[in-house]
């Protein structure tokens, strides 16, 4: 029989654990939850190179990771409210190009109409992931000058998914630093977001 054609494996009535050796149910249970953890950091590290719904959901784990209060209604076009406490809330748009973003994008309009119905304690970020099959040091600007500065006169800031994943990564090292940058783009008046050199 082939490998292809095997069936399975049944999965074993819960006595069978009682009757392993000792060290069996503690190793099973350490390789489930490295499992889980390694599930979830492959999830947020599509945030590199997925386009459409597949980076809308990474971008929602990413900041369920950073420990923010998130809503990332799946099969939306809304933007992913992300609150940061109090009445502070991160209106995520997230791009579903691959490529540059050019002024005449209709996501531009998305962010538009995002900013229109924000509060005075939102913060609209746009996100951008251009160039996913190349890595990300290697990656041109994701947004061309024209659409970056008709983004920034909305007051809207745009964070490349290489930072976001920067700051993922800055979380797992030191949660203060990581949430002191998400302060810091909720302060920012627009434009690009660049995590501040270690």
């Amino acid at each position: 029989m082939s490998e292809r054609t095997q069936p399975a494996p049944a999965q074993a009535p819960d006595w069978v654990a009682a009757e392993m050796p000792p060290g069996y149910e503690t190793r099973r249970v350490e390789i489930q939850r490295l499992s889980a953890d390694l599930h979830a950091m492959d999830r947020i590290g599509h945030v590199l190179w997925e386009t459409g719904d597949l980076l809308r959901d990474a971008v929602g784990a990413l900041f369920g990771a950073l420990k923010c209060d998130v809503d990332a209604t799946a099969g939306t076009a809304g933007p992913i409210t992300v609150k940061l406490g109090d009445a502070r809330r991160l209106l995520i748009v997230v791009s579903g190009a691959a490529s540059p973003i050019q002024k005449t994008n209709e996501e531009l309009a998305q962010a538009f109409q995002v900013v229109q119905f924000a509060t005075e304690d939102d913060r609209v970020v746009f996100v951008a992931n251009n160039d996913p099959e190349t890595p990300p040091a290697d990656r041109a600007d994701p947004i061309l000058p024209d659409a970056l500065g008709v983004l920034q006169r909305m007051g809207v800031d745009v964070v490349t998914t290489a930072t976001l994943f920067k700051l993922w990564r800055l979380s797992l090292e030191d949660q203060q630093k990581a949430r002191k940058a998400l302060e810091r783009l909720h302060a920012q008046d627009g434009g690009p977001f660049v995590l501040p050199s270690r």
